[in-house]
């Protein structure tokens, strides 16, 4: 009896045996599949990303290749001149010079584009960024190298608007410059003797926007033209400000403006305190306001506006 026992719990440990062997294989293959499908979700998700980035790359190299820009210049108008064609339009263009402060200018989408931006003196790089309709950046540059037997030229307005500053500069001497308004007359200038390498000279502005032409000629009779269109202030145009003492009473003084288009305000600042005297009347050409101060010393700035937004200024010292 006990030797059957003996072989049915033999038989019954056999079994086991036999059905642990057969879990840990099923385990086995159950990991190796799982790893197998997790290995080859990750081969996948790499073609794809690999492909999308093909694609990617491919359709902005196709983009560049469609655009056909050029950057050129005009040294007889002293301009850097970008032109061409943008397929899918063109929503803005940047640029800027030698890395200093980028500059934009908007578009609507077109296709065709021609931009005139003024050309610094001396060598310099232009840099030039394309953004189509569809966000995509083109870059873009181009060396302007100065040629050293030409005149450079370089046209300013001050802050204020009224007055515009010319630089001319050569290498040997200069001769002289020219420059006309529009249509006007020409005005000559000549060096200074002793400094015939270079010119600088400021000259009224006109109101609204103008057209100047600036000619350069050195001795060796070599010349360069830059045209600028220049919107300035005329001295004419801007208002009229004063301030005057009451003659009958020193503790009154009278503030007066006046300009001939119309005014928009007269303003008044002592010691520090502003006050703002708004037209009543379209188009009103003067303004006064009459102050009284006590006994002391009083610094006033007196201001005027005019309809076109020409402002016109001085500053006094009073003791009462």
């Amino acid at each position: 009896m006990n030797q059957i026992l003996a072989v049915e719990n033999k038989q019954k440990n056999d079994n086991k045996k036999k059905n642990n062997t057969t879990a840990d294989i099923k385990k086995v293959i159950t990991v190796f599949c799982i790893i197998t499908i997790l290995f080859g979700i990750a081969i996948t998700g790499q073609g794809v990303y690999a492909i999308v980035n093909s694609f990617k790359d491919d359709s902005s190299t196709r983009i560049a290749e469609q655009q056909n820009i050029q950057i050129s210049s005009d040294t007889s108008k002293g301009k850097a001149i970008i032109y061409g064609t943008v397929p899918l339009g063109v929503q803005r263009i940047m640029y800027s010079w030698n890395g200093e402060e980028e500059q934009t200018i908007d578009k609507n989408g077109e296709t065709e584009i021609y931009e005139e931006i003024d050309l610094p003196v001396g060598n310099s790089q232009l840099s030039v960024t394309i953004v189509d309709m569809k966000n995509t950046l083109t870059p873009y540059t181009k060396e302007f190298t100065a040629d050293s037997t030409l005149p450079q030229l370089a046209i300013s307005l001050n802050e204020d608007g009224t007055k515009v500053k010319i630089v001319a500069k050569d290498t040997v001497a200069l001769s002289y410059i020219t420059y006309q308004w529009d249509d006007g007359d020409v005005q000559t200038i000549y060096p200074e003797e002793g400094s015939e390498a270079q010119l600088e000279t400021e000259i009224d502005a006109m109101s609204g926007k103008h057209k100047l032409t600036v000619i350069a000629v050195n001795t060796s009779n070599k010349t360069s033209t830059k045209e600028q269109e220049v919107d300035g202030i005329s001295e004419e145009s801007k208002p009229t400000v004063g301030a005057s003492v009451d003659a009958s009473d020193r503790s009154k003084i009278q503030f007066s403006a006046s300009d001939q288009i119309g005014l928009k305000k007269l303003s008044f600042t002592i010691n520090g305190q502003r006050y703002d005297l708004y037209a009543e009347q379209e188009n009103q050409t003067e303004l006064q306001y009459t102050f009284q101060v006590s006994e002391g010393h009083y610094s006033i700035t007196v201001e005027a506006e005019n309809v076109n937004g020409q402002v016109a200024s001085q500053d006094f010292i009073y003791d009462y």
